[in-house]
C-alpha cells in the first residue's frame, strides 16, 4: 500500500473503531465526546460515517437517532444479521475490495462485530458478569454473555480469555466450539483460534470436555488441547501461561511459528512467515505492546530476516548467510 492509499484509508479504518464502541452498549460520556470531537475534525469523517451507517444497519440508525443501547440490543436479537452479510455491507459501504478487508480486519476482527463484546487488535478488556464472576478478553476476541434462569456462562466466539468464576452453587459454564468447560469457582485461561483450542488451569479445578467425549479433571497448572482430535494433557508453568495479562510472551523452547501466532493479535498487518524457518525453537520473553519490537528481537536473535512494506505487512525469513550471529 502507498503512502496516500494508507492516508485515504485512514478515515474508513477509524469509523470501523467507532461503530465498535458505539455499538457496545456501554459507551461512556467521555467516549462520546471523543467521538464527536473525531466527526468534527475532518469532513472525510464525517463522510466515512455515513458511509458506514448505510451499510451497517441497525448499528448506524442507532447512532443516528440516538437510540439507548437496550433498544440497539433488541434491534440485534430481532434482526440477527448473518455475519458474513454484515461483512459484505460494509466492505460495500467503505469502498473496499479485498485488500482493503484485509486491512480492515486487521484493526477490528469483522467476522465477529455481532458479539456481546468484541476487543480490537491489541486491545485488553474486562467484562463484569452479573454473578460476580469476572472475564478478562485478549485482543482480537469475541465474547457472547449466556445467562439464563438457572443458568450462568459465556460462548467464546474466537479468541482468548482469563475466566475468574465467582463461587455459587450452579456451575459456570464456557462454551468453545467443541471445548466445554464447568467450574463452581476458580481461575482458567481458554483459547479458541484458529490453531488452537485449548484451557489452562491456573487456580481451583473445573470439568473439561470435548465435543461428545466424556468430561475429565482440569486443574492448575494444566493444560489440554485437542492433538490430532484427541484431547491431549500437559504440564505448564501458571506464571508463563498467564504472562499476557501483563504484556508479555513467555516462550520456552517454543516453535518460531507459535512466538508469531502470539504475536499477531496484537499486530495491525499481515506477518508472513516462511515454512522453512516455522519450526525453529527459541526461548525469549517478547513484549506483545510492541510487536514490531518483538518481532526485531526474534530476528535478531534467529539470524532470520524481517522485511517490512507499509507497516502493515511483515515477511519473516531465513536471514543471510553472511550475517550470521557467531556463536
Amino acid at each position: 500500500m502507498t503512502r496516500s492509499a494508507k492516508h485515504e484509508d485512514e478515515p474508513g479504518e477509524a469509523a470501523i473503531g467507532w461503530m465498535v464502541e458505539l455499538c457496545s452498549g456501554a459507551t461512556s460520556e467521555r467516549q462520546k465526546r471523543a467521538f464527536a470531537s473525531w466527526l468534527a475534525a475532518d469532513p472525510r469523517h464525517a463522510e466515512a460515517w455515513a458511509q458506514l451507517q448505510r451499510g451497517l444497519a441497525p448499528c448506524g440508525i442507532a447512532a443516528e437517532q440516538k437510540l439507548p443501547a437496550g433498544r440497539l440490543r433488541q434491534q440485534l436479537v430481532e434482526r440477527r444479521p448473518d455475519r458474513r452479510a454484515v461483512l459484505a455491507g460494509l466492505m460495500a459501504a467503505l469502498g473496499l475490495g479485498t485488500a482493503g478487508a484485509v486491512v480492515a480486519d486487521r484493526f477490528v476482527p469483522l467476522g465477529s462485530l455481532l458479539a456481546d463484546h468484541v476487543t480490537r487488535t491489541a486491545e485488553q478488556t474486562h467484562v463484569h458478569l452479573d454473578d460476580g464472576s469476572e472475564v478478562v478478553m485478549a485482543p482480537r476476541t469475541a465474547l457472547d454473555i449466556a445467562y439464563a434462569p438457572g443458568r450462568r456462562g459465556v460462548r467464546l466466539i474466537e479468541g482468548e480469555v482469563l475466566l475468574q468464576v465467582a463461587s455459587r452453587a450452579a456451575p459456570f459454564r464456557l462454551d468453545a466450539g467443541a471445548l466445554s468447560l464447568t467450574a463452581a469457582s476458580g481461575r482458567f485461561l481458554i483459547e479458541k483460534r484458529s490453531n488452537s483450542l485449548a484451557a489452562t488451569g491456573l487456580e481451583g479445578t473445573g470439568q473439561i470436555a470435548f465435543g461428545t467425549q466424556a468430561a475429565s479433571p482440569i486443574g492448575r497448572g494444566e493444560r489440554i488441547g485437542l492433538r490430532a482430535g484427541r484431547p491431549d494433557r500437559e504440564p505448564v508453568e501458571v506464571e508463563d501461561a498467564a504472562a499476557w495479562l501483563d504484556g508479555l510472551l513467555v516462550a520456552k523452547n517454543r516453535p518460531v511459528a507459535a512466538i508469531v501466532d502470539g504475536l499477531r493479535p496484537y499486530f495491525p498487518g499481515v506477518i508472513r512467515l516462511d515454512p522453512a524457518v516455522a519450526e525453529i525453537r527459541a526461548t525469549g520473553v517478547f513484549p506483545l505492546r510492541r510487536p514490531d519490537d518483538a518481532l526485531d528481537i526474534l530476528g535478531a536473535s534467529l539470524n532470520l530476516s524481517v522485511t517490512r512494506v507499509a507497516h502493515y505487512w511483515v515477511a519473516i525469513g531465513p536471514g543471510a548467510p553472511g550475517d550470521a550471529r557467531p556463536g
